[in-house]
């Protein structure tokens, strides 16, 4: 694949890498938080012996 063509064929979701001597469409890779990350008002609570 020639870079033009790589260009043409990337989407919004990817981007273009030359990579091993090749021109590459790659997808952005969906990012997601890890669990504790995440914040929830009933995932806090307070203990009652604090």
């Amino acid at each position: 694949m020639t870079r033009e063509e790589a260009f043409a064929k990337c989407t919004p979701d990817s981007y273009v890498e030359f990579y091993g001597g090749r021109w590459l469409v790659v997808p952005f890779a969906q990012v997601e938080q890890p669990p504790f990350f995440v914040c929830a008002p009933q995932a806090v609570r307070r203990s009652r012996y604090v």
